[in-house]
């Protein structure tokens, strides 16, 4: 269905307040669209967009924003919200797809870190995930959003939601466009997270540790500056200590702390 609803570029007539046949079919599908929000927020977007440029409010309301408050009590504020999001979210939305029922999927050799897990996040994807990667669409392009999200699904263990997304936009440096750079600023990211503990299974210890410790940030550095790069693993070595000494390890000041109340009594 979102697939076969065209974009308009242009009012399809000039009539000022009536509508052709054409384009009361338009508006009937656009707002059978709009209607499927709970499910389909991107599907709404292009129809409200279509709406919108489309002026196919015109034989109901002076408005847009008229139009979408008497049909749905929707403001136009997050209709145009709608509206920037569809585009991302239809390239996402495809891109998963392919992974998850792919064409000719029997020819595929061996599956990858993004097959692994676009079925379920494919599942989760949602409106607020979407959002947080307009930034990137407009600074750069919608590409480099997709891009952002498919980092963020090929890590395994992580789970794709719109805070995650949120911080791994965050990351991303400034300037032209560079798919690699991108890639490793949101896989530092992601590797810099705290995984979830699951009460019911025993932690994976080293996998949290490869996860505290930003590998490819201290790469980078180290090809640009060795001496640096060792004294960051100082300071990183410094905090380990201090985490040993303080939680592991019974300091004086607390034995002192512990005895100094028998101390006072016996005096």
């Amino acid at each position: 269905m979102a697939k076969a609803l065209q974009p308009l570029r242009r009012p399809l007539s000039a009539q000022p307040t009536t509508l052709t046949s054409d384009e009361k079919g338009m508006l009937a599908q656009c707002v059978a669209a709009v209607d499927t929000l709970q499910w389909a927020f991107w599907l709404a977007g292009k129809a409200l967009e279509n709406i919108r440029v489309g002026k196919l409010y015109r034989a109901e309301c002076d408005s847009f924003e008229d139009f979408v408050w008497k049909r749905w009590q929707m403001k136009k504020a997050y209709a145009n919200k709608l509206i920037r999001t569809w585009r991302i979210a239809e390239a996402v939305f495809e891109l998963l797809s392919n992974e998850v029922a792919p064409i000719g999927a029997t020819s595929r050799k061996k599956p990858t870190a993004l097959s692994a897990n676009a079925e379920k996040a494919l599942k989760a994807l949602n409106q607020a995930q979407v959002w947080e990667l307009v930034p990137v669409a407009d600074t750069w392009d919608i590409d480099a959003a997709v891009l952002v999200y498919r980092t963020t699904v090929e890590v395994d263990g992580v789970n794709v939601t719109a805070k995650v997304l949120n911080g791994a936009v965050a990351s991303l440096p400034r300037g032209d466009f560079d798919a690699e750079q991108i890639t490793e600023h949101v896989r530092d990211y992601l590797e810099s997270l705290d995984a979830e503990d699951d009460e019911d299974d025993d932690p994976d210890f080293k996998a949290r540790a490869e996860r505290a410790v930003p590998y490819r940030w201290v790469k980078r550095l180290a090809k640009k500056d060795t001496a640096a790069a060792g004294r960051y693993l100082d300071e990183l070595q410094a905090q380990i200590d201090k985490c040993r000494s303080e939680l592991l390890e019974p300091t004086s000041s607390t034995e002192q702390q512990t005895e100094k109340p028998e101390e006072v009594a016996a005096a």
